[in-house]
């Protein structure tokens, strides 16, 4: 039988992932048994040169603030603590998620932005972003690393990573962003190999429409039903309360407020992906986790996720806290575990059923 949830996990601190030491964050970060690792790949600091090669041990971020002797591991080592996991323990399939773009490989600006938006959040040329996309397959190749799965662009919808999002800065406007979006979708179908398959979205969690942005439901109404409907799965990102002001701790999230915000996610994405055409396109919750670091909300939601046949699999994003999105399973100095691991851990343990007590 297959579990009602499959997990999935995005952390690029490759170091988090060595399990060969006792008492270390890798014994907790194996417990979890992601089926899938989502691994985010910043074209921007890779290359960030025209005419250089991609600089593959860039460092890729993941190093707690106030740590100057901190260096994280690009994108090489990731790869290679994610196959010795994978040979470990199973699972650990891999999503390839871009981002970024490099001035050199922008288009120039067009349409509506907001101010201060640079080159890495413009749409690139699609002829550089195939050719880049083909380096990160050579390199999966070097290190005999299996890339199964690929999204063309993270969060697409939202202004920090695609621009221009309409013609016209004005909510009403039509959105230009899922056009683009559908050229950089068929452009990474034609980079697969045999065996490797798409994943469409990555959607960041937007309700609402405004003049720089698309919300999930307006963006995916708009995509041709070509790129909507032919892919592995459907990704969005949705997550539990907010980020607390002034580094205070966030606010306490009830359960059940939890669950209706999340599942408004859910029906709201579903119900775009239908008046496309699309009936069987199963949804990933690629981005998840909880600002409020407790069990009870986060564990409401993965069940109710669990018991909807809409979605298949939930990503925890990140494992370690990071300053700027904190809703790690571990705070940044690796000291403390939040209560928010036991929900997951609950799910990774359970297997083939739904955990009746994750909390306890």
């Amino acid at each position: 039988m297959s579990p009602p949830l499959q997990l999935g996990l995005t952390e690029s601190d490759a170091r988090l992932l060595d399990a060969s030491r006792t008492r270390s964050p890798g014994t907790l970060v194996a417990a979890l048994k992601p089926r899938y690792v989502r691994v985010l790949v910043d074209w921007n600091r890779i290359q960030p040169r025209r005419g250089h090669r991609p600089n593959w041990d860039a460092p890729a971020g993941g190093c707690p603030a106030r740590s100057p002797r901190c260096k994280s591991s690009g994108l090489r080592g990731l790869l290679q603590a994610i196959r010795a996991r994978a040979q470990a323990d199973g699972g650990w399939k891999v999503l390839v998620v871009p981002y970024f773009t490099p001035r050199w490989a922008a288009v120039p600006k067009r349409g509506c932005e907001r101010r201060g938006t640079t080159a890495k959040a413009r749409m690139p040329r699609i002829s550089h972003y195939r050719k880049f996309l083909r380096q990160v397959q050579a390199l999966g190749d070097k290190l005999d690393v299996d890339l199964d799965y690929w999204t063309p662009w993270n969060e697409p919808n939202h202004p920090g990573f695609l621009n221009p999002q309409r013609r016209v800065c004005n909510r009403s406007s039509r959105p230009l962003a899922p056009a683009l979006y559908a050229r950089l979708a068929r452009a990474a179908a034609k980079e697969l190999r045999p065996g490797q398959q798409l994943v469409i979205g990555e959607l960041a969690g937007l309700h609402k429409r405004k003049a720089h942005s698309s919300s999930y439901s307006e963006f995916v109404r708009a995509l041709p039903a070509d790129v909507a409907c032919t892919a592995r799965a459907f990704a969005q990102h949705a997550y539990i309360g907010k980020k607390g002001r002034r580094g205070k701790a966030a606010k306490r999230v009830v359960p059940s407020a939890a669950v209706r915000s999340t599942t408004r996610i859910v029906d709201s994405v579903d119900a775009a992906l239908r008046s496309r055409g699309c009936t069987n396109v199963p949804l990933w919750i690629s981005e998840a986790g909880t600002f409020d670091h407790r069990c009870e909300a986060m564990a409401a939601t993965l069940t109710n996720w669990a018991r909807d046949s809409r979605v298949e699999a939930a990503f925890q994003y990140t494992f370690r806290e990071a300053r700027g999105y904190p809703v790690g399973l571990i705070s940044s100095s690796l000291r403390s575990t939040f209560r928010s691991y036991r929900a997951w851990r609950a799910f990774a343990d359970a297997e083939e059923e739904i955990p009746q007590h994750p909390c306890d």
